[in-house]
């Protein structure tokens, strides 16, 4: 049983592709405004292979008709567009896979703290969501060869005192996160003297509420996210904390971010036949440049 709310976004429709990956499955992601570039319908054989291999995952996959893809709150990655569509990275990536599968998709949303139970408990068949490859996390869940690497960055309010990340090391400061165990190994890392605390996103990208209201001095998100974040929460505003102090431009390099992670799918644990298929279809999308290309588009988007 999950212990925070699962949002599941239905509108599937008849299943669009015969298992050879040549036709664009019908689901819950749209495009809306955007334009980004086109998903392949049309796989490799090596690919089409991969994934037709038996395997628990797969079975239950090909047998319902339907492939769980669960999502997290940080867009780019997903975006929730007015008619309850899903678009982004993420939801571009689940039409992609399922048309290699030849099935419908679902995408449901989920709290970060319990993305990896989604998978132990059978409601999701892949996670993809800009998800962190750690320690914590692959004692319970696989995941696949690593698609991209990001990082983190402190958000304080834009008038506040904190301008390093020497300034939040300290007993007074007040430091909550809301995005699972990747945060809290961070922040135990990098200002262990501070007071931290977990809390809830509740749908949100950082905990702007808890900022607004002084109950907390800083929390962290995403720092490829920065431009948006800001866009975003600007009631009161806020900034970024990187390594070198606050980042003043309008994208965080990586010798800003903190400690960078491998971003990989993840994937039920010891189901090696699912993670060959997912990492014979990730490869394909690294070696042609495509996810290349996904990234590059929608990190270029503003916000809605």
């Amino acid at each position: 049983m999950l212990t925070a709310t699962m949002i599941v976004t239905l509108g599937l429709g008849a299943c669009g592709s015969g298992g050879d990956g040549r036709d664009e499955p019908s689901g819950n992601a749209g495009t809306g405004r955007f334009d980004p570039p086109p998903i392949q319908t049309n796989a490799p054989e090596a690919v089409r292979n991969a994934c037709k291999v038996s395997s628990p995952t797969i079975d239950r996959i090909k047998k319902d008709g339907v492939l769980f893809w669960a999502i997290g709150p940080t867009p780019p990655f997903g975006i929730k567009l007015d008619d309850g569509k899903w678009t982004g990275v993420e939801a571009q990536n689940a039409a992609e896979l399922a048309t290699v599968l030849g099935v419908d998709f679902d995408i449901g949303e989920y709290q970060y703290d319990v993305l990896p139970q989604a998978l132990v408990t059978g409601q999701a068949d892949i996670v993809g969501a800009q998800l962190f490859v750690t320690d914590e996390r692959k004692r319970v869940i696989d995941f696949s060869i690593p698609y991209d690497q990001a990082g983190q960055a402190f958000y304080v309010l834009e008038h506040s005192r904190y301008e390093t990340i020497g300034d939040l090391n300290k007993p007074g400061v007040r430091f909550v996160y809301g995005s699972g165990a990747a945060q809290r190994v961070l922040a135990r890392k990098y200002i262990p003297k501070a007071k931290i605390a977990e809390t809830p996103l509740h749908g949100q990208i950082i905990l702007h509420d808890f900022l607004a209201a002084h109950r907390a001095d800083a929390t962290m998100a995403d720092a490829v996210s920065m431009q948006r974040i800001i866009e975003k929460y600007d009631d009161p505003p806020v900034a970024a904390i990187g390594l070198n102090g606050r980042i003043t431009g309008k994208r965080a390099s990586y010798g800003e971010m903190i400690d960078p992670f491998d971003v990989a799918f993840g994937l039920p644990k010891g189901d090696n036949g699912w993670r060959g298929c997912v990492n014979a279809w990730v490869q394909d999308l690294l070696d042609s440049g495509r996810m290349g290309r996904r990234l590059d588009y929608w990190l270029a988007q503003p916000v809605a």
